[in-house]
């Protein structure tokens, strides 16, 4: 199965990077996997996604009563509802898939998503907050384990 590891994010806004440094982390434990970082999602992605079969996607979140560190997993089903068409410019990454799927792109079957809930992402830094730099190793052995079991860390 050929899988990619997406992270979205921007590492120059403090917690905001934490998708692409739990990627970057996936990476340098498994050199073997396809692993992009992205700033923006939508179609400047959904090129680099044609041709898969899975595709692991990294984010942050904040949700109104998460706590920094958390993470939640979803699938790809758990986004329909709030897929909308507003306009080519500013359309999500999820519409794009679906917009793509319309015209038959080759693309992945499979999506999954891990998000982690982020305490600041306004402030200009390249550090995560400590809360969220904490669990950025136990969030990659998570992905690590379910996501590649027969891996060999």
């Amino acid at each position: 199965m050929k899988t990619l590891v997406l992270g979205l994010g921007n590492t120059i806004l403090s917690d905001d990077g934490v998708g692409i440094h739990v990627a970057r982390l996936i990476k340098e434990k498994l050199p073997d996997i396809d692993v992009i970082e992205a700033s923006a999602a939508g179609f400047r992605v959904v090129d680099e996604i044609i041709g898969y079969d899975k595709l692991i996607l990294i984010d942050s979140i904040r949700t109104k009563n998460g706590r920094p560190g958390n993470y939640y997993k979803f699938g790809i089903e758990e986004f329909k509802s709030t897929l909308h068409h507003s306009s080519p410019h500013d359309m999500d990454m999820f519409s794009a898939l679906e917009l793509m799927k319309k015209h038959n792109a080759d693309l992945p079957k499979e999506i999954i998503i891990y998000a982690i809930e982020v305490q600041d992402i306004f402030t200009f830094s390249e550090q995560c907050t400590k809360k969220v730099t904490a669990v950025i190793p136990e969030i990659t052995s998570i992905i690590i384990k379910e996501q590649f079991p027969n891996s060999k860390i």
